[in-house]
């Protein structure tokens, strides 16, 4: 059963996906900044990590920059709220930084498994 870090500040959000992933096979772990996200894949990685670019604490970009350093292999999947021309501009940059994938929110349910699967099957954008 693949492992799945969504590392997202609202607890709502983290909710939804859980919902979404856990039915479909995954395990499910939790963590609500890139603080906290960035302790528990030291602690015990995921076999992908699902994480908000507008976080308090530690933002999306920083916790991904610090996850390339603490495992340059991890798989990471960055996503952002809305459509607009900023959101899209960011996650280009979280591309750059190393996030496989970059989805805009509210996420499909088909368009979130997909992704996953292709991620973990090693494709990239």
């Amino acid at each position: 059963m693949p492992k799945v870090l969504i590392i997202e500040d609202r607890a709502d959000i983290r909710v939804v996906i859980r919902r979404q992933l856990e039915p479909a096979g995954y395990e499910v772990c939790e963590a609500e900044d890139g603080v906290q996200g960035l302790k528990q894949y030291a602690a015990q990685p995921a076999d992908v990590v699902l994480l908000d670019l507008f976080m308090p604490v530690k933002d999306g970009l920083e916790t991904i920059r610090d996850l390339r350093l603490l495992d340059v292999n991890a798989k990471i999947v960055a996503m952002s709220g809305g459509g607009t021309h900023s959101n899209v501009g960011i996650l280009k940059a979280a591309m750059h930084l190393g996030a496989a994938k970059a989805l805009l929110k509210p996420i499909r349910r088909e368009e979130l498994l997909a992704t996953l699967s292709e991620v973990l099957a090693g494709a990239t954008s």
